[in-house]
């Protein structure tokens, strides 16, 4: 995974996880502690799923 890859995936994943969290919120899909708990939970395992696979592929470079 390219640094910009690695970038425009954080990034994305970071809008998608605040627009998740808004909408949830405003249009009460489960409680907002639920909406806020797995916003959370999604942004952390996917970035750190990213992270991992970036490292791995930086790491090879060197």
């Amino acid at each position: 995974m390219s640094d910009r890859a690695f970038q425009w995936g954080a990034t994305g994943l970071s809008v998608a996880v605040l627009v998740w969290i808004v909408l949830g919120t405003v249009m009460h899909i489960l409680g907002t502690i639920w909406v806020i708990l797995t916003g959370l939970v999604l942004w952390l395992v996917g970035n750190g799923a990213m992270l991992y696979y970036w490292g791995k592929d930086y790491m090879s470079r060197m």
